[in-house]
């Protein structure tokens, strides 16, 4: 075995509930973009969709491979869609991030109007993250444009967030107000129509946090997976909530040496060993998601112990001490990310070691390695 990952799929459900739970009444809808956080795109949204009131993809592509293993639940599209794909998103009832009221909209219509359907959208609204999304001085003549298209609905609209995770956000609530000064703005154009859009501001972060931004649909993502948006946002859940990291990152040691006091290992010479010590070989490096940051400064778990990483961290190779672990061999299991026994290896440690977010962590872990689907982990 080079590397194996591992997903808890009673995991993943028992998150998605204890976060509907969190926020009721407002409505859930799950986040799998980007191969599902790392965890897998098919199988993690076939876990959650029965709990959920929409998934979240960031492309079209995303959501037809959904849709092609049978998954019926609706989908948000949040990002672009090329016009080239228009037709294929409405005719696979995708519903559709909108920003822009002029040739993407009149293409939207047109493709709808041509299938027989109907295009569903969501309107994106710029409150301050300054990205995508339409001013908000600008919504009400993108409304009436709309509604004049005889072939799309407006299903809902929605924003991002751009400091939740802070304990002190008054940019936060600038961005609510803001959101609410929007949807003012055109309520009574909606409301002539018969048109009562879903309302979603909150990630996971906001949703957590702010019990203001839930509206009637919070967007979850890392917090699905286990991970927490922010220490923070941990600190500052104003109830107990108890998330369950999903995903577990295994390999095992290929080879066993045994250095003497002053031997160099790993390219560029940076580490030279302090004493006799054994170390191991892991047969896994960045190309396969261990960022290059670890070098010297994180730790695998073997045996039960935790294992220094020594020496730089190369394509396809890290090495380990193991003068905690004395038994360990050839073959002996080496938990990159995950628990072995009283040890856990996180993806907040690998972020820490890194100065980046666990986001990045489990995003970065390359589609290629084998991932295996559980109930529950299994010891290593």
């Amino acid at each position: 075995m080079i590397g194996r990952i591992d997903v808890s799929l009673g995991a993943l459900r028992r998150n998605a509930r204890a976060l509907q739970r969190a926020v009721a009444p407002s409505k859930a809808a799950f986040v799998v973009k980007s191969n599902a956080y790392g965890h897998g795109l098919v199988e993690v949204a076939r876990a959650v969709a029965p709990l959920a009131d929409r998934l979240c993809t960031y492309s079209s592509e995303e959501a037809h491979c959904l849709r092609a293993h049978g998954i019926e639940t609706p989908i948000v599209v949040l990002g672009p869609v090329e016009p080239a794909e228009v037709s294929r998103a409405v005719a696979a009832d995708l519903e559709l991030a909108l920003w822009d009221a002029g040739s993407f909209a009149r293409d939207l219509g047109a493709a709808a109007a041509a299938l027989g359907r109907r295009a569903r959208v969501h309107l994106k609204i710029n409150t301050g993250l300054n990205r995508m999304g339409f001013e908000p001085g600008a919504l009400p003549a993108a409304v009436a444009n709309l509604l004049e298209r005889p072939a799309i609905d407006v299903v809902g609209v929605f924003s991002h967030l751009a400091a939740a995770e802070e304990l002190d956000s008054p940019y936060t609530m600038a961005q609510l107000a803001a959101f609410e000064r929007a949807l003012t703005s055109v309520r009574e154009p909606l409301a002539q129509r018969g048109v009562v859009p879903v309302r979603h501001l909150a990630a996971s972060a906001a949703a957590l946090l702010w019990p203001a931004t839930r509206l009637d649909l919070c967007r979850f993502g890392i917090a699905l997976y286990g991970l927490w948006p922010s220490a923070a946002t941990r600190l500052g859940m104003p109830v107990e909530l108890d998330l369950e990291p999903a995903l577990a990152y295994r390999s095992e040691i290929a080879v066993v040496r045994s250095i003497a006091a002053g031997t160099p290992v790993g390219y560029g010479l940076t580490f030279h060993a302090p004493r006799d010590m054994r170390i191991g070989v892991v047969p896994v490096g960045y190309a396969d998601g261990v960022p290059r940051a670890l070098s010297n400064r994180g730790a695998f778990a073997v045996s039960g112990a935790r294992a220094p990483i020594v020496g730089r961290i190369a394509m396809n190779v890290s090495v380990v001490d193991l003068s905690a672990a004395p038994q360990a061999h050839p073959g002996t299991a080496v938990t990159l990310l995950g628990r072995d026994g009283d040890v856990a290896i996180t993806a907040d440690d690998w972020a820490d070691w890194s100065d980046t977010i666990n986001y990045e962590i489990v995003a970065r872990l390359p589609a290629e390695i084998p991932r295996r689907y559980v109930d529950e982990f299994a010891a290593p």
